[in-house]
């Protein structure tokens, strides 16, 4: 009976965060803007080289506008979990790698497929070791 309860409480409070942490994303999603852009994206492989792409687009996400330029992958453009950028995989599981993006300098606080872009954004992805 003592399990049950607990098992209940601890239910209420994973569901009770849940709803918190939905609650900030959707607050914090940034506004979207329509119509032609040109943004900047470097791309920073694991060896510390980097490559320059400008966009013109009318994507108003990242995700979309890096898609758009065959960047990422469609099964991980769809799935929203990119492990793959400009042909190279940062894998956490072998080397604790990931990819950091930033905007105009900051780390961005939304993934890729809900990052809005705006006209002369500059973003970088960069191959990260934790």
């Amino acid at each position: 009976m003592k399990n049950k309860k607990l098992i209940i409480s601890l239910s209420i409070i994973l569901v009770a965060i849940i709803a918190v942490f939905a609650a900030v994303v959707i607050a914090t999603k940034p506004a979207t803007v329509q119509g032609a852009k040109e943004i900047t994206v470097t791309v920073v492989s694991k060896d510390k080289s980097s490559k320059v792409i400008d966009i013109d687009t009318d994507a108003e996400f990242l995700g979309d506008a890096l898609y758009e330029e065959k960047i990422v992958n469609e099964e991980e453009y769809k799935s929203g979990f990119y492990t793959v950028i400009n042909g190279e995989k940062a894998d956490y599981n072998v080397d604790k790698s990931w990819w950091c993006v930033t905007k105009n300098g900051e780390m961005t606080s939304v993934g890729m497929n809900e990052q809005s872009i705006i006209d002369g954004d500059k973003f970088e992805i960069t191959y990260t070791i934790s």
